[in-house]
């Protein structure tokens, strides 16, 4: 892994995972320093009183805001290696807009 990404993972992760806010600087940057990504598991935000209607279950707390976590969904895509910087831009961005009554946020396998 780049010392551009490990720096961008320390500064912005959330959890142990690839699951930033900032998700269109991460994949940008990814693909500036050589690197891929291979899948993308979702998570939703959301607050926890609110967890029985999320599209997902388990997860992780928000650090900054304990009434909220980052419960797993059930959406993923594998086998992206292939696409490019623009296509995983237009995946993701078709996935959000298919869920508008959700907070959902990537969270990248990558390939370095």
């Amino acid at each position: 892994m780049s010392e551009k990404i490990q720096e961008f993972f320390e500064k912005h992760k959330i959890c142990s995972e690839f699951l930033f806010d900032e998700w269109e600087e991460f994949i940008e940057l990814l693909y500036s320093e050589g690197g891929r990504v291979d899948s993308i598991l979702w998570f939703e935000h959301i607050e926890i009183s609110q967890h029985n209607n999320s599209l997902g279950s388990g997860g992780y707390k928000d650090k900054n805001n304990p009434n909220y976590m980052y419960a797993e969904t059930h959406i993923f895509k594998n086998e992206m290696g292939n696409l490019s910087l623009h296509e995983i831009n237009n995946y993701i961005k078709s996935i959000i807009a298919s869920y508008p009554n959700n907070k959902l946020i990537p969270s990248f396998f990558i390939v370095i």
